[in-house]
């Protein structure tokens, strides 16, 4: 497909320009198209086959007030069919979110990941496309600089594989349904790392939201959308207006972060409060429909600091002196909850498991939901797998696997294991060197000390945990578990520490290596049923740690390990 078959063209928004649409053009009354309606500040993206009409419409519908007078861009292309128009419409509102410009307007009511005929020729014309508003000053980043921020990454505005559109409709419906029948509803997505669970969460977000602003005298909806059900029959949004919604991130610098990308979206007049677990828990409000991403890491009883702000939430919301769960405070303050819980992805005792969220089951209506497709890393799903077995005493792969488009490879000098990361960064940047918690923090009390020392190179912990793989020195540090959780790279370099041996044909725990000691920390409840970490878990944890680790992987995965039996082992798979 030739590059210059599309072009853009320059108009008013107002009802003199639209006027004029059409006199001289067809194309301009009866083709697919696509266009921008902007100000200084926001935009609109839209997709039609009759210009002139839709225009009509946009300037009778007070939704678009604020735009009048801006100024639009079409994007015009007669090899386009209908189904190119709305695969670019949704590409530029994924595209013009993540680049930050503009606050976008758009609905998100069913952007769906389909394919058609000779896509892969279109999306290369759409990258030209979007070069093009860049050079006209609409947009700002490169698709590469998008691809790689959060902004985008933690957007609302996706693309839903139909796995994940099927996820989405049925817990609306759950919700909708809790709502008629004066119930209480608890819908859970599970799935493997990289299977875009959180991505069903800030979407549910917004598209709740879009129902509580959805006029059904004023607003128009298009029929292409997936939801238009939700939005076009009154009886089901009319159940989600004024409902108050909570957002639960219990990661603290990821929750600082959504908060930033939130208010960079267009929420109308409708509240999505975030928050930590323990602002939730202090918070004097309960809520309609609380959504929980991550839950996995909420935990079970806290000492330390902050032991006695839990024990006074306790207190404030039970009247009891019982240990309770961060997870006890949402159930109890939320009608609707939807967690992302996979217990594969929990890293400390003190973490909720599964028996925490089973005893809901009488008084929530309990759905639950696994998502299967592997979205972040090129290796697919065979790749998550493999990394499983290879990382378990119970499975071996039977040979050694390559994965098309993705590259995984073990290295016997640290020196070269550094560089080749280094190298990865330069070229694709969001590459970074991370490891098992196998050394101490020396550098948390004393900036110029290093942390881990490898034959003879020296590194340092992350000296950030809020957003470390964003901050300046993320590329020369070594990022932990706790700073990584939940993130993307494109290549991951990761460091196993003598916290994982391999003796005798088995993997090892080796507590002697490991200076994580909330890893091996009880919690409070553990400690009131006396109950005791083995051996056994502490290895459980470390496999844990090293898999999720190895799957934020998109590109691939470099490996260094420092057990000489761990790394012969190894080689033997990589």
């Amino acid at each position: 497909m030739s590059s210059k078959t599309f072009q853009i063209r320059d108009y008013k928004f107002n009802q003199q320009a639209v006027n004029r649409l059409a006199l001289e053009d067809h194309l301009e009354e009866n083709w697919p198209v696509v266009y921008q309606i902007y100000n200084n500040r926001e935009i609109y993206i839209g997709e039609t086959t009759n210009l002139k009409n839709r225009m009509n419409q946009h300037l009778a519908n007070e939704e678009k007030s604020s735009l009048r007078q801006g100024a639009m861009k079409v994007v015009f292309d007669e090899t386009f069919n209908k189904s190119a128009a709305l695969d670019l419409e949704s590409y530029l509102i994924q595209y013009f979110s993540g680049d930050g410009k503009f606050k976008v307007l758009n609905r998100n009511d069913g952007m769906c990941d389909r394919d058609y005929y000779d896509r892969a020729n279109y999306r290369k014309t759409f990258e030209e496309i979007w070069n093009r508003l860049r050079e006209l000053k609409i947009a700002d980043k490169t698709i590469a600089e998008i691809n790689n921020s959060e902004l985008f990454k933690f957007s609302p505005y996706k693309n839903l594989n139909f796995e994940q559109l099927n996820v989405v409709t049925e817990i609306v419906q759950n919700i909708d349904e809790a709502i008629c029948d004066s119930k209480k509803s608890l819908s859970i997505i599970d799935g493997d790392a990289g299977t875009g669970k959180t991505i069903i969460i800030m979407y549910l977000a917004k598209l709740l939201a879009d129902l509580q602003n959805f006029d059904n005298q004023n607003d128009d909806i298009d029929d292409e959308s997936n939801f238009n059900i939700f939005f076009e029959l009154e009886n089901i949004n009319q159940n989600f207006k004024n409902k108050s919604i909570a957002l639960v991130v219990p990661q603290p610098s990821l929750c600082g972060r959504i908060r930033k990308i939130f208010n960079k979206i267009d929420l109308g007049s409708a509240s999505i409060r975030i928050f930590s677990p323990v602002q939730f828990g202090k918070c004097d409000d309960n809520f309609d429909i609380t959504l929980v991403d991550e839950a996995h890491l909420l935990k079970v009883g806290v000492t330390g600091t902050l032991g006695k702000i839990v024990h006074e939430i306790d207190d404030k919301i039970f009247g009891d002196s019982e240990i309770h769960s961060e997870l006890d405070w949402i159930m109890a303050k939320s009608k609707n909850v939807v967690l992302v819980f996979s217990d594969q992805q929990r890293i400390r005792p003190a973490n909720i498991n599964a028996k925490d969220i089973a005893k809901y089951a009488n008084e929530f209506t309990k759905r639950k939901y696994y998502l299967k497709t592997q979205m972040r890393s090129r290796g697919g799903k065979k790749y998550i797998d493999y990394i499983h077995d290879i990382l378990s005493n119970s499975f071996r792969p039977p040979a050694k696997e390559t994965f098309d488009g993705f590259e995984a490879k073990i290295f016997d000098n640290i020196r070269e294991f550094a560089s080749a990361i280094e190298r990865r960064e330069t070229e694709f940047g969001l590459s970074r060197m991370v490891a098992g918690f196998a050394w101490k923090w020396n550098s948390k009390k004393n900036k110029g000390a290093y942390d881990i020392e490898i034959d003879g190179v020296k590194f340092r912990w992350n000296s950030t945990q809020n957003n470390w793989i964003g901050s300046k020195n993320s590329a020369q540090e070594v990022g932990s578990i706790y700073t990584v959780q939940g993130d993307d790279l494109n290549y991951v370099g990761i460091i196993i520490g003598e916290d994982l041996i391999y003796r005798d044909g088995k993997l090892i725990f080796n507590r002697k290596a490991c200076a994580d000691s909330g890893a091996m920390k009880r919690s409070q409840r553990q400690v009131a049923e006396g109950y005791t970490i083995s051996e056994d878990d502490m290895l459980e944890q470390v496999l844990r740690t090293y898999r999720i680790l190895m799957n934020r992987a998109v590109k691939g995965v470099y490996i260094y390990a420092c057990d000489d039996e761990l790394r012969e082992y190894l080689k033997k798979y990589f």
